[in-house]
């Protein structure tokens, strides 16, 4: 478990991770929470912890107060801790997608259903006939190739 500074300091690399929509309607990342589920998720990664804290280790070094830093800032110190520590960085991101997309609060915000994908799925609405025929026009331009 992150806690006290560093769990400050996670919450704001989660929420550049997966930011909160502009009109504040669907929270980034760090406000949902999502560092409640890393540790919880070595089902998927082994040591998971071990990776957030190379991730927090490095963004540390790298930045004496990253929450004074505006985003473009935050985005390069973040893409400089990415090509010093890749497979860190590539694990976090990772974990905080799995993280975030798995909480069902989070799901119906992007017209979802907050039930999991299996074994039900999701309603996905037909395309318009005229939104078909404009996707396959290239293709139907062509002709037949193989068979009438």
């Amino acid at each position: 478990m992150v806690t006290g500074e560093k769990r400050q300091l996670l919450d704001l690399i989660l929420d550049e991770l997966v930011p909160p929509s502009a009109d504040g309607r669907i929270p980034g990342a760090g406000e949902a929470g999502v560092a409640e589920f890393l540790p919880s998720s070595e089902s998927y990664v082994p040591k998971p912890l071990d990776a957030v804290n190379s991730v927090l280790s490095s963004v540390s070094a790298k930045s004496a107060d990253f929450s004074a830093l505006d985003r473009t800032e935050r985005v390069s110190v973040l893409k400089a801790v990415e090509a010093d520590k890749p497979e860190s960085f590539e694990t976090l991101v990772r974990l905080t997608y799995m993280g975030y997309y798995s909480q069902p609060g989070i799901r119906p915000l992007f017209g979802v259903g907050a039930h999991p994908v299996h074994p039900e799925g999701y309603a996905v609405e037909r395309e318009s006939d005229e939104l078909l025929a404009e996707l396959t026009k290239s293709v139907r331009s062509r002709g037949s190739n193989y068979r009438a």
